[in-house]
């Protein structure tokens, strides 16, 4: 197995995988497959395992996705984009429309792109989750994150990248909204305003110190980690 290792630092935790695994079993024509990786597991905010945080729910609107490949020659290449509305289940992982796998050409590439868009189309938030946060009394509150980010993320990579046939290439985007909240941010939450129905809600018109604090991570840990 030879595996391409690409790390895209999104939201504080996600990344980038770009994979290639060559087997006898796997189907015939290489694939390229988009993954999306939610994390709905707890995490700590200090070092207390009472004080903690989880989402386990909602969505995620992009408006594109886009990966190209390119070779020496530009006679082989993979352009692979779709340009809609796209919904991703944060609960599953699924997004509406589908966009499991695409049929790409063998060939030695010198350079791969990923993109992804979230959505900015209208006030619609881009960003849909709920959650529970566990204050230091053991106690449960509900979290609504309501984040209306538009903002684009993109890789591109120059190497040497084969693709043979059998190949199966995997991009995987992980989005873990616990780490959001790892800093300043999680710190704030016990002065946070509840509205009506005791939900902690995080957007522009409440809470707006956490969301601002939010928003400014997601632009801040858009850095690049490459592995090969």
């Amino acid at each position: 197995m030879k595996t391409y290792r690409l790390i895209l630092a999104l939201f504080g935790m996600a990344m980038v995988v770009f994979t290639s695994c060559e087997n006898d079993n796997d189907l015939e024509k290489p694939t390229l497959q988009l993954e999306f990786e939610t994390v709905t597991s707890e995490s700590s905010l200090k070092s207390t395992a009472a004080n903690s945080i989880e989402f386990t729910s909602g969505h995620i609107i992009l408006e594109n996705v886009e990966f190209q490949t390119e070779s020496e020659t530009d006679s082989v290449e993979v352009d692979f984009e779709i340009d809609s509305y796209i919904t991703l289940d944060f609960a599953t992982g699924e997004t509406d429309p589908d966009l499991s796998y695409v049929e790409i050409v063998p060939g030695n590439y010198t350079e791969i792109e990923i993109e992804v868009e979230l959505w900015d189309q209208n006030d619609q938030p881009s960003i849909d989750l709920s959650g529970t946060w566990t204050n230091e009394n053991d106690t449960e509150i509900p979290v609504r994150l309501l984040l209306p980010v538009g903002q684009t993320f993109s890789l591109e990579q120059e190497g040497e990248f084969t693709i043979g046939e059998s190949t199966s290439v995997i991009a995987r985007i992980t989005f873990d909204p616990n780490a959001w909240f790892a800093g300043d941010a999680g710190e704030l939450l016990p002065e946070a305003t509840k509205n009506e129905e005791g939900v902690i809600v995080v957007s522009p018109d409440q809470n707006p110190n956490i969301y601002d604090i939010i928003k400014d991570a997601i632009d801040r840990t858009s850095e690049v980690e490459i592995e090969m």
